[in-house]
């Protein structure tokens, strides 16, 4: 009698080779499926596969980006800040050196990752095919991801499948920390766009007055010093949050993000049209150093000497070598408005914290403060002569617009009330912000 084999047996031993291959799968094969389903928008499917990674490799920094990155998709801004959170407090390293955990070794090995991925058929998985031949028929084993490890003990080169290897880096590559600080700065103008912000500016009454604009003892641009006299306007009374200008404009250039943080890093195109939306407009240069000096004549409005407390610039824990070691702001960036006292008129952060675009032209072929008019002066050059946007070609003195108060990223120096900068007005200059005035009715 021939014999035969129930076709069931075959069924049910074919569903236990599928069911054991699915629980054991790897690290590498559920990524894998993630970014699958990710990549076919299923992001629902895709956080479920992350999420099983980071729950086996709770250190793996791609599994993690991945995961946060499909929070992103799903809206889970707070739950994708903190998966990226994690990532920014593993260690900086150089290097490719890893702890490889070996499925049915219990002990890690100390190597170095020479390829991530080596596509090669895994020997034990074709030995595990020929054992199941009696009972299934299958195809030839097919290449599978493998790392290329160096072991530090041995000495050894090896390939290890990644379904049956885990590698655990012992910190991140710089790389890996910009890409991860940018993804939260993404998340974070995210989480402001959800906060239904308005442009709610409040504005400080300047009254009129006459001062001596400018400084014998500073830069060459800010002489000669000269009387100006400025009728009352108002001015806001601090630097234009974030949470109000993403609001506004529906974009957000801030290298520094943070809802109750200045803008910063905005061309002075992007500062003027802000004002002008919510019916305002940028302060003349005149306005600007009027109202940030208060009636005070000291290089300071607050005095002649720097402390710390009385605004933010590139202090002690500023990573720029123009940072003045023996002083503490407070503040590595920059810091929320308002955090620092304000001026005599009550105006906030008038220095340092971020610089401010004013509306003025840079005169640079010629001395404008030589020829500036006593009452509200206006600049160099009108807005209907300048030449504008698209035709700036030629003279620096019709591209440049003038920014004052000093920043974060500035030496104390840059704080006296008297400093000017200018860069042209489409650049994003690092640390560059404003506020807006408004002519008195």
């Amino acid at each position: 009698m021939k014999n035969t084999f129930p076709v069931w047996v075959l069924l049910m031993v074919g569903l236990m080779f599928s069911l054991l291959g699915v629980s054991q799968a790897g690290e590498a094969d559920l990524l894998q499926a993630g970014q699958k389903a990710y990549s076919e928008g299923k992001y629902t499917e895709a956080e479920k596969f992350f999420s099983q990674v980071v729950a086996r490799a709770p250190d793996d920094h791609k599994a993690l980006r991945a995961l946060a990155e499909t929070k992103i998709k799903l809206k889970k801004f707070q739950e994708a800040e903190t998966l990226v959170d994690r990532i920014l407090k593993m260690p900086v390293v150089k290097g490719r050196n890893v702890l490889v955990y070996v499925e049915g070794d219990p002990n890690p090995h100390e190597a170095e990752v020479v390829d991530e991925t080596v596509m090669v058929v895994d020997e034990s998985a074709a030995q595990e095919k020929e054992q199941s031949q009696s009972f299934i028929r299958g195809d030839v084993a097919k290449q599978v991801p493998h790392y290329r490890v160096y072991f530090m003990k041995t000495g050894k080169m090896k390939l290890l499948p990644k379904d049956k290897t885990r590698i655990q880096y012992k910190g991140i590559p710089t790389a890996t920390r910009d890409q991860a600080l940018a993804l939260k700065a993404e998340i974070q103008k995210s989480i402001i766009s959800t906060q239904h912000g308005r442009a709610d500016e409040e504005m400080v009454t300047v009254p009129a007055g006459c001062f001596q604009m400018g400084s014998e003892q500073g830069d060459p641009d800010e002489r000669p010093v000269h009387k100006v006299c400025i009728s009352s306007f108002q001015m806001g009374k601090f630097e234009v949050r974030q949470k109000n200008f993403q609001a506004v404009m529906g974009a957000n250039p801030s290298q520094n993000v943070g809802a109750n943080l200045p803008v910063d890093s905005l061309t002075w195109d992007e500062a003027s049209d802000y004002c002008k939306k919510i019916g305002m407009r940028l302060p003349t240069e005149a306005e600007w150093e009027y109202a940030a000096r208060a009636g005070s004549t000291t290089p300071f409005y607050w005095g002649s000497t720097v402390s710390g407390k009385e605004a933010n610039f590139c202090d002690s824990s500023c990573e720029l070598n123009i940072r003045e070691p023996r002083v503490t702001d407070g503040f590595k960036h920059t810091a929320p408005v308002g955090s620092f006292p304000p001026n005599s008129f009550g105006l906030y952060d008038m220095s340092g914290n971020v610089s401010e675009w004013v509306q003025d032209w840079m005169g640079v072929e010629e001395n404008y403060y030589l020829m500036s008019p006593e009452k509200d002066p206006r600049g160099p050059h009108s807005e209907l002569d300048a030449c504008m946007r698209v035709d700036c070609i030629g003279a620096q003195s019709i591209t440049n617009k003038v920014y004052r108060g000093g920043a974060w990223n500035e030496n104390a120096g840059a704080l006296r009330s008297a400093n000017r900068r200018d860069s042209h007005f489409q650049l994003r200059p690092e640390g560059t912000g404003f506020r807006c005035a408004k002519s008195s009715q």
